[in-house]
């Protein structure tokens, strides 16, 4: 992918934005295996977990996980198009980037990529605070069906937190963080960052309210794990808008002339 942006750089300014693209992409791919080694490493401290306070929030609001999924599980067909909306996560984030860039939007596909990178850090800094199994630790081996695909590995967090785990291969790293949800907040930091495309943004807005309702089916969320996701998500957002003058000169630096001129730079809307 760099190599891309470099070749893509040489190329007529028309092109060059594919180059931006290419090089944003890769930061966020880099980046993974070192925030995914983290999510895992902070919770070797060990903190008390914090289930019964989350549990009770969800309670305090009228919403109680295994209820909700016991319901849910009958309903075959809406829990497909549930399960194909969780899976859209990746795909999500690294279409995302390109897109933008490939339609003229450097400095939102820049913007998307930094926050993404500080919600991804600040979740991890929160779960090593506030630990969860979620709603995993629900349930007992005769309700081992209403759980799926992206709860929390129980045994890798237990292993973690008493220090019988110190190391594991990268591609057996799964979805350990439980409080805020990364999957809501991912959902919200696409949709901000798509909303100025007029053609996408309602789209991209129920695909989203889709893939926010799967992180409690099958992400094993408690409802205020994706309020917090979506909260955290909105901060980091806020954030990397208030850095882009600094971002952009960094990323000037980095990559020449793949950042569009100021004079030519699109404008665009923040929702």
């Amino acid at each position: 992918m760099l190599a891309g942006a470099v070749y893509f750089n040489t190329r007529p300014i028309s092109r060059r934005r594919f180059g931006a693209g290419l090089a944003l992409l890769a930061v966020l791919i880099i980046q993974l295996p070192t925030t995914s080694a983290l999510a895992y490493g902070v919770q070797a401290f060990g903190l008390p977990l914090r289930d019964d306070w989350f549990i009770g929030i969800d309670r305090a609001f009228g919403f109680d996980w295994l209820t909700f999924q016991t319901f849910m599980v009958e309903r075959r067909g809406l829990m497909e198009i549930l399960s194909r909306a969780y899976e859209t996560f990746f795909l999500q984030l690294g279409l995302t980037p390109v897109l933008l860039a490939a339609l003229g939007e450097v400095r939102r596909s820049d913007r998307f990529v930094a926050s993404f990178i500080l919600c991804v850090t600040m979740t991890t800094i929160i779960s090593a605070v506030l630990p969860a199994e979620g709603a995993a630790g629900l349930l007992g081996p005769d309700e081992a069906h209403l759980l799926f695909q992206g709860a929390t590995p129980l045994e890798d967090l237990h292993a973690l937190r008493d220090g019988t785990m110190r190391a594991l291969p990268l591609n057996e790293v799964g979805p350990l963080i439980s409080f805020p949800s990364l999957h809501c907040a991912v959902a919200y930091l696409v949709t901000a960052a798509i909303w100025p495309l007029q053609r996408l943004r309602w789209v991209v807005l129920l695909l989203n309210a889709v893939m926010t309702v799967s992180a409690v089916t099958h992400g094993a969320h408690y409802a205020c794990d994706c309020v917090a996701g979506l909260l955290v998500a909105a901060v980091s957002f806020h954030l990397a808008g208030q850095l882009g003058p600094w971002s952009e000169r960094m990323f000037a630096r980095m990559c020449g002339v793949a950042v569009l001129p100021a004079a030519t730079a699109p404008t665009v809307l923040t929702p």
